[in-house]
C-alpha cells in the first residue's frame, strides 16, 4: 500500500519530468529563433528588459511627451480619472508590453454647467456659445443622453479643445437642438475656503493622493505606438 511518502515522491518526479520537458521545448525554440532571425537578433528574454518610465502632458486623448511623441491614453482610464488639458501624466511601460499611467500633475481647474449636444456623431458640452469635445467613453460612463445638464471641467489657464465631465446635473431633459438659454461658469479661487470648495470651486491639488487616481484605477492597455 503507497504511504503519503511515496505519493509526494512520485509527484515530484512527475513535476521534474514536466520541467526537464518544458526547458528542453524552451531550449529548442530558442535555437530556431536564432535561425529563423539570424545572429544579428539573438534571443533576448522579456524578464532581462527593464521597465521604461516617460513623463508627458495629456492634450485631451492622448499623452505627448518631451519629443513630441504620442501615446495612446485609455478612455475609460482619462473618463474616470476626470484628466483635462495639461494634466502631467507618468507612463511605465512594462517588459511585457503593458502600459501603466498615473496621473502625477494635475493642472488647476475651472467649472462649468453645460448641455450634452451631439454634432457628426461626435458628443460635445456647451457652454453659452462655447464648445467643447467630450471623450465618448465619458458620455458612456455616466449614461448621458443629448440634452442632459453636466458639470464639466477645463484648465484654468488656458483655453481647451477637450472639456472632462465631473457630475451630472439633471437627465432626460427635452432637448430640440438650440442653445441653451442661460449657463454659468466659475473660474476656481485660488485657495479654498476653511469649509472646503464650495459648490462652484474645484481647488487644485499639489499631492497626487488627492488628486491622482487611485492606483486601483490605473488602466493597462497593451498597445505599440512607435
Amino acid at each position: 500500500m503507497a504511504t503519503d511518502e511515496d505519493n509526494k515522491q512520485q509527484q515530484i518526479e512527475e513535476l521534474e519530468e514536466i520541467v526537464k520537458e518544458a526547458e528542453a521545448r524552451l531550449s529548442q525554440a530558442k535555437s530556431m529563433l536564432e535561425q529563423v532571425a539570424g545572429s544579428s537578433h539573438p534571443y533576448v528574454s522579456l524578464e532581462s528588459q527593464p521597465e521604461r518610465v516617460i513623463i508627458g502632458t495629456f492634450n485631451g486623448e492622448y499623452m505627448i511627451d518631451e519629443q513630441k511623441k504620442k501615446y495612446p491614453v485609455p478612455a475609460n482610464y482619462a473618463s474616470k480619472s476626470k484628466l483635462v488639458e495639461g494634466d502631467q501624466l507618468k507612463l511605465t511601460i512594462t517588459p511585457d508590453g503593458a502600459f501603466i499611467y498615473k496621473q502625477i500633475g494635475p493642472t488647476p481647474r475651472k467649472r462649468h454647467i453645460a448641455t450634452i449636444i451631439q454634432k457628426d456623431d461626435k458628443y460635445y458640452a456647451q457652454v453659452a456659445e462655447d464648445l467643447y469635445r467630450l471623450l465618448t467613453a465619458s458620455v458612456t460612463y455616466f449614461r448621458l443622453n443629448v440634452g442632459d445638464e453636466v458639470t464639466i471641467l477645463t484648465p484654468l489657464a488656458k483655453k481647451s479643445e477637450w472639456a472632462a465631465i465631473e457630475n451630472v446635473i439633471s437627465q432626460g431633459n427635452d432637448y430640440g437642438g438650440e442653445a441653451p438659454s442661460s449657463s454659468r461658469e466659475g473660474e476656481i479661487p485660488d485657495m479654498p475656503t476653511a469649509e472646503g470648495p464650495g459648490p462652484d470651486q474645484v481647488a487644485p491639488s499639489d499631492t497626487d493622493e488627492e488628486a491622482s487616481p487611485d492606483e486601483e484605477e490605473t488602466e493597462k492597455v497593451k498597445v505599440q505606438p512607435w
